[in-house]
């Protein structure tokens, strides 16, 4: 079986053998358009495949990932109610009766900050982040005129299969 990469290459070396004199097509050349185009189309059909492929994968991932999350934060909220439970019945261990696990309550071990709404810290109490470059803007002076430097807007082939 010939892969389009060679098909297309023996088209294209073989063009100028491919038209009579007069510049007319011969018979050979719409046999070689035809077998191009079929290999084009069977390429494009795989391509959608392996689309419809991806995309059922990301579904599948997406449900799973679903269920993760919904498992996590079914964990959580059971750790919050066991805690809840022991602080309550002042008990901090308990163990498995087969010894598999146990469990520890550490009252008031760990520390956070809880920040209120609509408060404004002074800047040195502030994380200040480096500013990311914005393509759009960048786009926009380029194509006003004004240079740029490290940018440009590089033009790419877009392959469309409907």
């Amino acid at each position: 079986m010939t892969s389009l990469y060679e098909l297309a290459t023996d088209f294209r070396n073989q063009l100028d053998d491919l038209f009579d004199e007069n510049g007319e097509a011969t018979p050979a050349f719409e046999e070689f358009r035809m077998q191009l185009g079929n290999k084009i189309n069977q390429v494009a059909a795989y391509v959608l495949n392996c689309e419809s492929d991806a995309a059922q994968c990301k579904e599948v991932a997406d449900r799973i990932l679903a269920r993760k999350k919904a498992y996590e934060r079914k964990a959580e909220r059971l750790k919050l109610y066991l805690a809840e439970n022991m602080h309550v019945a002042g008990i901090n261990e308990i163990k498995a009766s087969d010894s598999s696990f146990t469990v520890k309550l550490y009252p008031e071990r760990d520390e956070s900050v809880q920040i209120d709404d609509g408060i404004v810290f002074p800047i040195e109490l502030c994380n200040i982040r480096a500013p990311e470059p914005s393509k759009l803007k960048i786009k926009a002076a380029i194509l006003a005129g004004e240079p740029i430097i490290g940018a440009r807007i590089i033009r790419k082939d877009r392959l469309v299969i409907k």
